[in-house]
């Protein structure tokens, strides 16, 4: 095998098994979104403000925010769920009434609606689907070239 097809055979795989290990994160974080809303309770919360994405390393203060909302369990324990939907404008205002969903066992593992449960999910979706197609696809001509007897 030449390089060239080494460097091709290598290439197709790191981008097709990335796309699969995307594609898996996404399926899981919807499934989870998705038990969530099919088995939680629904009730709603007002967001009490919005938080900066947190820095990391030497990155200077982001202007994307995400809301805080507090809402109340069927129990009457007051709990606060931070999004990790993070947009610039903020997309809600404090005071803002929004319906959250809750596991009753695990009031912390919610989901509010809108955006904040499906936009992960979507994005790594994409993402591992469009690896999917150049990874495998590469891998299935490759396959096709060394099957196709050489004249």
């Amino acid at each position: 095998m030449d390089l060239k097809r080494k460097i091709s055979l290598g290439f197709n795989l790191l981008i097709a098994l990335g796309g699969t290990m995307f594609l898996f994160i996404g399926w899981n974080a919807w499934k989870e979104r998705y038990q969530i809303v099919q088995n939680g309770i629904q009730t709603q919360g007002i967001v009490v403000e919005n938080v900066h994405r947190p820095t990391r390393g030497l990155e200077r203060q982001s202007t994307a925010l995400a809301p805080v909302v507090s809402f109340t369990t069927s129990e009457g324990k007051t709990v606060r769920y931070y999004s990790q939907t993070y947009t610039t404008p903020a997309q809600y205002t404090p005071g803002t009434v929004v319906d959250v969903w809750y596991l009753p066992d695990n009031p912390q593992e919610a989901t509010m609606e809108g955006v904040d449960a499906w936009v992960f999910p979507t994005v790594f979706g994409i993402f591992g689907t469009a690896m999917c197609l150049i990874g495998y696809i590469g891998l299935i001509g490759m396959w096709f070239k060394k099957q196709t007897p050489s004249t």
